[in-house]
């Protein structure tokens, strides 16, 4: 009897120090009230504000009208920033349709965003909580007006959202959101980073882009800059692929050039070279595209910070497709001078595709401005060292050549061209 009293003593004490959850609202309120005068009243005694300059007093009877100085910030106003910083976070700010568990995750078919956002009122979000959310809403975005997936609170903003969960919550320097796992069998994995890029700028938000590009762990944390620096190289990638316009690609890459001057560091020059190369990838494959001259000449003259001794082909290709005046002199003069580039351009197939391609840009520019000669040293050169690119061997006789497929016909596509090209150069 005398135990059985006793525990239910300890359970009453228990209830009365740590009451139950959930709490009803009023309680909620007392509760929430009580932590911040406790708060404050420790912040205000550990750290006082500075004593107010009081005017001397006045030896005569005449009102002289004193300017009071300005008062010192109080830390009853800096707990009031940081109690409100606290509140906005999805874990005070939303109270819950539904407190399930990973069960409850059939929801998300219906208003994902609101799934998501419960679970981070409840305090189970976590980063693949948040890539089921976003997968959801592409693809319900992909189906028909009717079966669509609705947004909460009619809001269109699903990614800023998500961005400031990752950033109160601190998830954003989580080794879950800064380092992909390893690529097994099948397609690469696309992180959550991916899925937020595009809808970020498409929301027209970049403050939380710009601020996963600028992290620097600390020196004594848990990551190194070795291991972020894939997460920085594959943000990069990705803002230059979503990017809306080929102006605002140029916008996005000085900006980090900028960050990288200004950091020095080797995680931001291996991103520009990543992103570098994607973005002289789209001005090869679609030169056409409308772009303002300067930031295209300012994005040609930052090839000098990121690029090494490949840099004279890229800019050589890079005048080639310049918007307004397209200049084959520096290809040429490769062309003439080849001995430091052969070697590396054969050991890539990369390299050695690109250029050819700069090479057979050049003569056609140079026809284009009836420099015929300097044209047909352009592709004797070709000819002569990449024979096997922009020559077709064909052999009549194999039945196996007549029944070649239409990928086949493809691959092969590019390299009549070249032999249409060369058969007038020559035979001018």
């Amino acid at each position: 009897m005398q135990a059985a009293a006793a525990r239910r003593a300890f359970s009453s004490l228990a209830s009365k120090i740590h009451p139950q959850l959930p709490l009803t609202p009023r309680e909620s309120q007392q509760l929430l009230n009580l932590l911040t005068t406790s708060f404050r009243s420790h912040l205000d005694r550990e750290y006082p504000a500075g004593p107010s300059e009081a005017p001397p007093p006045s030896t005569t009877t005449q009102i002289v009208k004193v300017e009071q100085p300005r008062r010192l910030p109080s830390s009853y106003d800096s707990a009031s920033e940081h109690i409100d910083s606290i509140l906005s976070n999805p874990l005070f700010a939303r109270n819950p349709s539904w407190r399930g568990s990973d069960s409850a995750a059939a929801n998300a078919l219906k208003d994902p965003l609101a799934w998501f956002l419960d679970q981070a009122a409840i305090g189970t979000a976590d980063i693949s909580k948040a890539t089921l959310c976003l997968d959801v809403l592409q693809t319900s975005q992909n189906k028909p007006k009717g079966r669509r997936s609705s947004l909460s609170n009619k809001d269109g903003r699903p990614a800023s959202m998500i961005a400031e969960w990752l950033r109160t919550s601190g998830e954003e320097t989580s080794k879950d959101f800064l380092i992909s796992l390893p690529v097994t069998k099948g397609a690469p994995r696309r992180s959550l980073v991916n899925r937020l890029v595009p809808l970020l700028l498409a929301e027209g938000n970049h403050a939380p882009l710009w601020r996963w590009y600028a992290y620097e762990p600390e020196e004594d944390g848990i990551l190194s800059q070795a291991q972020i620096s894939p997460f920085k190289c594959q943000l990069l990638k990705e803002m230059i692929n979503a990017a809306r316009t080929r102006d605002e690609a140029f916008a996005i890459f000085q900006q980090a050039f900028q960050l990288a001057e200004a950091g020095k560091r080797s995680a931001y020059v291996n991103s520009l070279q990543v992103a570098g190369a994607r973005l002289v990838d789209m001005i090869v494959a679609d030169p056409q595209v409308q772009c303002t001259p300067e930031l295209y000449e300012r994005f040609a003259l930052s090839t000098n910070g990121w690029l090494f001794a490949w840099k004279p082909v890229v800019q050589a290709m890079l005048c080639l497709c310049h918007p307004t005046q397209s200049d084959p002199q520096p290809g040429l003069k490769i062309i003439k001078n080849p001995d430091s580039f052969l070697a590396s351009t054969h050991s890539k197939p990369s390299r050695q595709r690109f250029f050819v391609r700069m090479c057979l840009g050049t003569a056609q520019q140079l026809l284009k401005e009836e420099k015929f000669a300097e044209a047909q040293i352009a592709m004797q050169f070709t000819k002569e060292h990449f024979a096997d690119l922009v020559l077709i061997k064909y052999h009549s006789s194999s039945p196996h050549h007549i029944t070649r497929g239409v990928s086949e016909k493809n691959k092969t596509r590019e390299e009549k061209k070249n032999i249409a090209l060369l058969d007038g150069l020559l035979a001018t």
